[in-house]
């Protein structure tokens, strides 16, 4: 007897990376966004992390000495509500600019 083997479904996804940068007068700051691109009738799309690096001068910067030296200038705890706005703003630039819409 043939047995019968039905497909019943398929997801084929794409991981994205999309760098970005900004200059923030006294440093810059490059991030790296990554996401899924799913291909699925729901067309579902999400950002899955995203790094940040530190530049003085354009010169890389240790994380952290950077981080150690916001927190001097800006009081405790000040550079990790830093970083969650800068994920939020690089998280917006991505799906401004992203084809996968």
């Amino acid at each position: 007897m043939k047995k019968k083997i039905i497909k019943v479904n398929e997801d084929v996804s794409y991981m994205v990376s999309t760098e970005f940068t900004t200059d923030l007068g006294l440093f810059q700051v490059k991030a790296r966004v990554y996401s899924m691109k799913e291909l699925c009738s729901e067309g579902r799309h999400n950002v899955t992390d995203i790094e940040l690096d530190f530049l003085v001068n354009n010169k890389p910067c240790a994380y952290r000495g950077f981080k150690e030296l916001y927190e001097k200038l800006y009081g405790e705890n000040s550079f990790n509500e830093f970083c969650e706005e800068l994920k939020i703003d690089f998280e917006e630039a991505y799906f401004k600019h992203t084809p996968y819409k």
